[in-house]
Formats: C-alpha cells, sequence, structure tokens
C-alpha cells in the first residue's frame, strides 16, 4: 500500500529564511472529490505525529482524511531549531528564560510571527494547493500548533482569523513577553463584534502547576484565555478546550492532536 509522502526545500521570498515542507496525502486521496488541508508547525515532532492520528482514526470517523503538511525551519541542529522558533514563532521582541532551552537569542532577533504569517498565507498555502495535492479541492484549513507554535498560532487567530478555518492550539506559551500575546486579543476586541473561527485549545494537567523557577502558568492562562474569549459573545466563535489528565508540557503532544482531531470534526 503506498502512502504517499513528499517533502522539498521553501525559502520565503520576504526573508530569505529556509524551510522544510512536508506533505502526506490520504491513500485514497485521489478519489476524494475534496479534504481539508492540516498545516503543523514544528514539523520534525507534529507532522508525523498528525499524519498518523489522521490516517488510523479517519478508519474510525473520529478524524478527517486529510492532507497533512508540516513545517520545518531547515537547520537540523537542536539548539538552532529552538531559537529559530523564539524568533519566529513569538510575537514581541524578548529574550525568554533558558529553562525554554533556547540560548543564544537577543530580544531584537525575536518578534518576527507577523513575517512568518504572511510566508503561510502567500507562499506556503498557495503552493501546497497549487501543487502537492493532486487536484483535489480544500474543504477547511486548520492550523496545529503545540507551545511557541501555538502562541503563533494564537497571534494569527487574534490578527488573521479567516486565515484558517480550524485552530488546535495545545499549550500555547501565552505567558511570553508578560503575556504580550493578549494585547492582540484586546485589539481585536475593541475593533471587531465577531471571531469567526473553530478553536480547540488544552494543556497537560501537570502544567496547572509553574515549573521550579518559572511564570509560565500554561494552565491557568489558556482558562483565563477561555473566559475572555467566551465573555466577549462572539456570534461566530466555536471554542472548546480541555485539560489532558497525567500529562505535562511534552507528553500532552499525543493525547492533544488526538482530542483536538475530534473535537474539531
Amino acid at each position: 500500500m503506498a502512502w504517499p509522502i513528499t517533502e522539498f526545500p521553501l525559502v520565503c521570498d520576504l526573508t530569505g529564511l529556509e524551510h522544510v515542507v512536508s506533505v502526506g496525502l490520504p491513500v485514497r486521496h485521489r478519489s476524494l472529490e475534496e479534504m481539508p488541508l492540516l498545516v503543523c508547525l514544528d514539523g520534525p515532532w507534529m507532522f508525523g505525529t498528525t499524519l498518523d492520528a489522521t490516517r488510523i482514526m479517519s478508519m474510525s470517523g473520529e478524524a478527517p482524511e486529510a492532507a497533512v503538511v508540516g513545517l520545518s525551519f531547515a537547520d537540523t541542529s537542536m539548539g538552532e531549531y529552538l531559537r529559530q522558533r523564539a524568533r519566529w514563532y513569538t510575537p514581541s521582541p524578548w529574550v525568554p528564560p533558558t529553562i525554554t532551552g533556547v540560548k543564544g537569542v537577543t530580544a531584537e532577533e525575536c518578534g518576527r510571527a507577523a513575517e512568518l504569517q504572511r510566508f503561510i498565507a502567500d507562499q506556503l498555502l498557495p503552493l501546497v494547493v497549487a501543487d502537492h495535492l493532486d487536484g483535489v479541492e480544500v474543504s477547511q484549513r486548520w492550523l496545529i500548533g503545540h507551545s511557541f507554535g501555538a502562541l503563533f498560532g494564537l497571534r494569527a487567530l487574534l490578527t488573521e482569523p479567516s486565515l484558517f478555518d480550524k485552530w488546535l492550539l495545545a499549550s500555547p506559551s501565552i505567558w511570553w513577553d508578560d503575556r504580550s500575546v493578549l494585547e492582540f486579543e484586546a485589539d481585536h476586541a475593541a475593533s471587531n463584534d465577531d471571531l469567526a473561527a473553530t478553536v480547540f485549545t488544552c494543556y497537560g494537567e501537570a502544567e496547572r502547576q509553574p515549573e521550579e523557577g518559572t511564570d509560565f502558568r500554561m494552565g491557568d492562562n489558556v482558562e483565563e484565555l477561555v473566559v475572555t474569549l467566551r465573555g466577549r459573545k462572539y456570534p461566530g466563535l466555536a471554542l472548546s478546550h480541555q485539560v489532558l489528565l497525567g500529562d505535562g508540557h511534552a507528553s500532552s503532544i499525543g493525547p492533544a492532536i488526538s482530542k483536538g482531531l475530534r473535537a474539531l470534526l
């Protein structure tokens, strides 16, 4: 049985940053009239998990038969990869604490999420749709992110909600730079009476307690965000969230994808 996966480099026209793009298609995609397009940030550890989940869960109707796209930074060293996440997934210039694993970045390097967002909207999505789906129509666009990737997704949701139809935001790093991403939430609410999107967010049970020496407040921040968004009473917002019992920050990735796919289906 053939399980089609392709991988190719893609350089951002705006910034010159090199990415690696992975595309996995359903085994019977050529018989489909349409399918969702699921874009995963942090491709090295999110693409395979999401692809495997859609392939097995779609058989039981718990997930869509979907094209899954993984977006990765080209540098394969873990230290540089973590630095790239801090540069390109974050909403404001700031230096994160070293407990995050990010070392050797300056504030001026970080906070470039807006540029990555334009790359996804103007270059990545049109290219994948035109050249890598074998002509199958896209029914919906989903964004899937965890931690810094979910922080990026939250900023994109609040600034360009039409970019994706559904958003899986697991353990978003809202704590970044004194929760600067929440300024985008306030700005959106001040000038809009709706936020038309379907959103699933979650965090691991162990994330209710901050790690020693940090003030990440992962769980509390998600709970506060959910309360705030529901309090806006946006007519077009479908928002659900879960606490992933028994899981911490890293171990929550698999359960977040499984539960998020089911919630958003």
